[in-house]
């Protein structure tokens, strides 16, 4: 078995993993990089040979679209952009394999951005069940991570078996996981390509989810006003923890139909996943979410949902009662302000995101600086920290490690036992 990283040895975000034996060649991931500004990220116009020229594609040899096929398979570790966001320029004849959950977050993203390139050839991949391509097999293992049905993935060719890790953590809500796949792979695994995003980041103590949870709490019992969160809808664990500190307080939790639709789709990982008719839960139908779905012929979700949507109107009735899921875009500061007018001084902004968004905010931010509000920073990583990953490799003891999706790859080097420091588009036989 060969490895090559394509991208991500030495940044975060944006990973590919290519893995050869004989003449089977498979990809894990295909990121969007986090690093591309926006004269650089790709647009509907754009041609494969414009991105590859431009560094937004890697240089696959026989993997998009347009160019002779030599890739059997990509597998997506998970939803996330940085992971799966190229994958739409993927060949058409190309079996790209993911989740239930990923492919579930993929569809209803393609309703509500109207660039959006739906990714061609999908299959579904079950976790725990082999995939087999040519002499690969391919196992998925599901991990606590941010993104629902997010997947480590154990690939095994050649008498070699090599873990590649995603993205992964141990103090989300399915915590628990970390522990099931050490236990499972502890000392059976040949080569692990672990990702090292927090490192270099102050560690500290880390926040659990339940912790979270108790925060929310606290916050949502002190509110004066509205409380208007910011968080991603494809954030599931911070969803629940929000859903399940307003059912404590007693608080009605308003969505979009965009996140509403998101756990309709995600009913089918887990019955347990609350949903827009759940108690307590209401639904704010912005125009342009009504204008995407009728434009996809999702009537139907529209009459289903209409019941649970409410108005500013109603909200503004007992504003210190709810907890409304917002967006940081171009709209969301002149709603509030219209809405709310003086009181916006009183409402409690909540961003539950990582920091360095909220550094770069242009909505939210330099709202809450002019009307003289602090926000709440309620969050925890999607990603593990190096502690973690030291308790992670002494439990599955393997012969390799090889950094990834880090900016501090030689972190691993100084401090583990065993580490290959590779650089992008560099071949290591295993």
């Amino acid at each position: 078995m060969q490895l090559i990283i394509h991208r991500g040895t030495r940044q975060i975000g944006g990973s590919c993993v290519e893995l050869r034996s004989g003449d089977t060649r498979i990809l894990l991931d295909i990121g969007m990089p986090l690093s591309l500004g926006d004269d650089d990220a790709p647009g509907n116009g754009d041609s494969i040979d414009e991105l590859l020229q431009r560094g937004v594609l890697p240089a696959i040899d026989g993997a998009y679209r347009g160019h002779e096929p030599g890739i059997q398979a990509v597998i997506l570790s998970h939803a996330h952009q940085d992971h799966m966001g190229l994958a739409c320029y993927v060949h058409e004849s190309i079996p790209v394999y993911a989740t239930c959950g990923t492919w579930a977050l993929h569809e209803s993203l393609a309703i509500f951005l109207p660039q959006f390139v739906s990714i061609q050839n999908q299959r579904a991949m079950r976790v725990g069940k082999p995939v087999r391509i040519g002499p690969f097999s391919i196992t998925a293992h599901l991990v606590d991570h941010s993104a629902p049905d997010a997947v480590a993935l154990e690939v095994q060719a050649d008498g070699h078996r090599l873990l590649y890790s995603g993205d992964i953590r141990s103090h989300g809500r399915k915590a628990w996981l970390w522990d099931k796949l050490v236990d499972r792979l502890g000392g059976k695994v040949d080569t692990l390509v672990m990702e090292g995003t927090t490192i270099g980041r102050p560690e500290g103590s880390v926040k659990t989810e339940d912790d979270l949870e108790e925060e929310f709490v606290e916050s949502m019992r002190s509110q004066r006003h509205l409380a208007a969160v910011f968080c991603s809808s494809h954030n599931l664990d911070r969803i629940v923890t929000i859903y399940r500190a307003a059912l404590r307080t007693q608080k009605m939790m308003v969505i979009d139909l965009y996140t509403a639709l998101v756990l309709m789709r995600l009913a089918r990982i887990s019955r347990r996943i609350p949903q827009f008719d759940s108690d307590n839960m209401r639904i704010a139908p912005w125009g342009y979410h009504q204008d995407r779905l009728q434009s996809a012929g999702m009537m139907d979700f529209l009459e289903h949902t209409a019941s649970r949507w409410t108005t500013w109107r109603e909200m503004n009735a007992a504003p210190s009662n709810v907890v409304l899921l917002a967006r940081s875009n171009r709209y969301t500061p002149a709603w509030l302000e219209e809405s709310c007018g003086g009181d916006i001084r009183h409402v409690t902004f909540v961003w539950s995101m990582w920091d360095g968004y909220w550094k770069d905010d242009k909505h939210i931010r330099p709202l809450c600086e002019r009307y003289g509000v602090q926000p709440v920073h309620l969050h925890t990583s999607g990603h593990c920290t190096w502690s973690d990953i030291q308790r992670f490799v002494a439990g599955l003891r393997p012969g390799r490690i090889v950094p990834i999706h880090t900016e501090h790859a030689e972190h691993f080097a100084q401090h583990l036992s065993g580490v290959t420091l590779l650089q992008d588009g560099e071949a290591l036989d295993l």
